[in-house]
């Protein structure tokens, strides 16, 4: 479900972000396999502890656009919500930070919308 009406798919979100985050798309111009795996291995590692959005940016600086991406033209209208309450995605600005509560549960669901996703999009 498109969250934003301007916004007709990934494909044009992601060229007025970054055309170079086009290659994280497959032919039919959803997130690949691979992509929606790698999201959902992060959202899981920060919602469990493991990983830091600190770490999550060192390690793939791409998470961040490609998360908000998945938010904004597929994400639920919860995560959209979850999303606005959550400031994990300050770590692109300020750096790491500690997860707030509100980071913890928005990560969960994006987590749980990702693995829906890919079953829909990937089975």
């Amino acid at each position: 479900m498109a969250m934003m009406e301007d916004v007709a798919d990934l494909l044009s979100y992601l060229d007025a972000v970054d055309g170079s985050l086009r290659g994280y798309l497959d032919d039919e111009h959803d997130l690949s396999a691979e992509t929606v795996q790698r999201l959902h291995r992060f959202a899981v590692a920060m919602s469990e502890g493991s990983m830091t959005p600190g770490l999550a940016m060192a390690d793939w600086p791409d998470f961040y656009p490609l998360a908000a991406a998945f938010v904004v033209v597929c994400g639920s209208t919860e995560l959209a919500e979850l999303y606005d309450q959550s400031t994990v995605f300050s770590a692109v600005v300020r750096g790491d930070v500690p997860l707030t509560d509100a980071d913890r549960v928005f990560v969960v669901v994006l987590a749980d919308e990702l693995e829906a996703y890919a079953g829909e999009r990937h089975a």
